[in-house]
This record gives structure tokens, sequence and C-alpha cells, in this order.
């Protein structure tokens, strides 16, 4: 008959991996807030189909998450904010051109968040920004006002170099980022696998075109950049 410190071992593991399981609970769940806000938009949302999609009980997603809006903006934070905020150090640290720097951005932008689930956010805040104006107000202050000041910094850097032309950059900052969701938004929409409209999109064709496209009006032709 086994005595009773000879049962220890065999409960330590079971203890550990109730720890972990209960402190990778909240990623587990914005994992799952983010598939089923994306499928159903933002007002079908219910915590019901969150908890059953993240395999807990509806009260647990409320004990880190107490309210629908406060579970959105977990997924927003996680999703979308912490990427940016992570490429804003890389921009600071850029010593290339700016070309390059755009280069990056964009393609980083398009493999971090709007090649994946996340881009579907966009397309949910286009359609239910008014009815839920809090959430608009929150999504511009955390996601489009960084992104379009990061944008807008780093066209200026392109100006104060020597590379870019004196140009309007409020205005060049959504011309970058209007096809940027129009890529996402296609995405969504339609897929990427089917030629909807003339060949099968490639998105990294698509991104390196518009950045031809945009240098092809802004570059100032013949200089040289000053670091």
């Amino acid at each position: 008959m086994p005595t009773d410190n000879a049962s220890l071992p065999d409960s330590a593991p079971t203890v550990a991996k109730r720890s972990r399981r209960k402190s990778a609970r909240p990623s587990e769940i914005v994992e799952a807030a983010l598939q089923v806000f994306v499928e159903k938009g933002f007002a079908a949302t219910r915590v019901e189909e969150v908890a059953r999609y993240a395999g807990v009980a509806k009260a647990t997603v409320f004990v880190y998450f107490p309210t629908k809006e406060a579970l959105f903006k977990a997924v927003v934070r996680a999703k979308i904010v912490d990427p940016l905020a992570g490429f804003k150090d890389h921009a600071a640290a850029h010593t290339g051109s700016t070309r390059d720097l755009i280069m990056r951005a964009l393609h980083e932008w398009w493999t971090r968040i709007g090649g994946t689930k996340a881009g579907g956010i966009s397309k949910l805040m286009m359609q239910e920004a008014k009815r839920f104006p809090e959430l608009a107000n929150f999504y511009q202050s955390e996601v489009l006002s960084p992104a379009t000041e990061l944008m807008a910094e780093i066209l200026q850097r392109g100006v104060n170099r020597g590379e870019l032309r004196q140009i309007d950059i409020p205005h060049t900052v959504m011309s970058i980022m209007s096809s940027l969701l129009f890529l996402s938004m296609w995405s969504q929409s339609y897929g990427l696998d089917r030629p909807f409209c003339g060949e099968i999109l490639s998105p990294q064709a698509f991104i390196d075109h518009q950045i031809n496209l945009l240098f092809s009006g802004i570059e100032l032709k013949g200089s040289v950049s000053c670091a």
C-alpha cells in the first residue's frame, strides 16, 4: 500500500498544470473573443458564445472582463495596439531610407495585423462605430490617432532628410492608410484566393505597388538623403 509521501510527486504536476491554465485564461478568452467579434460583429456578439469558444464558464469571462465593452477593448489592445507600439520602437531605431521604413511598416502591418483575424476589427468599426460612439472614440484614441501620427512622423523624417518633397502630410497619410484599409476589407469580405476583380490579389505585390505609386509622386528626384 503506497504511503502518503509516495503520492506527492503525482499531485505536483496537476497543481502546476492548473496554475498555468489559470494564468493563460485571459489570453485564451481574448483570442476567443476576437474570433466571435469578427464573425458576429460587436452588437451581435454574446458573452456566452465567447465563453463557449474559450472553453470556460460565462462567469469566468466576467472575472477578467467585467463588460463586453471591456472585453472588446482588451482584444483591440492585445491584437492591434501592442503590435503598433512595437513597431514604433523599430521606427525610432531605423537608420536606413524613409522608403525602406515605409515598406517595412506596411508589410509588417499586413503580417501582424491586416492579414490576421485582427484585420476584421477595422471592418467591424466601420460598420458599427455610429451605434457605439464610446467604442469609436476608444478606437480613435488608441489605434487611429497613434497610427496616423506615426506615419506622419515617418513622412516628416523623409522631408527633413531631403528624401521627399514638401508634401501635404495629412492627406498623404490618409492615402497610405486608405490603401491598407482597402486591402484588409477586401481580404475580410471576399478573401484573397478568388479573383472577384481581375487577377487574384497578392497582398505583398499590392503593397509594393502602392509604395511605388506613392514614391513616384512624393520622392525628391536626384536628392541625397542625410542621416
